[in-house]
């Protein structure tokens, strides 16, 4: 088993499935940023578990930021 990880601020993943997975999620948590959505809402709307108001689509969002 390798040692843990140490310091603050470092992902590590054991495999290559893993980094795979938190990179994807990294990148959806920053392109949610920057259109100005809760990561967390978009998540739990694709996942059938939203709390609030439907959260549509990243292609749509992207395209009416950039139209405007």
């Amino acid at each position: 088993m390798p040692p843990p990880a140490s310091g603050r601020g470092r992902s590590v993943t054991r495999s290559d499935q893993g980094r795979d997975c938190r990179d994807a999620f990294l990148g959806l948590a920053k392109t949610c940023r920057k259109l100005g959505i809760s990561f967390w809402d978009f998540l739990g709307d694709r996942l059938g578990a939203a709390v609030g108001n439907a959260v549509p689509g990243l292609p749509s969002l992207i395209a009416a930021r950039y139209a405007a």
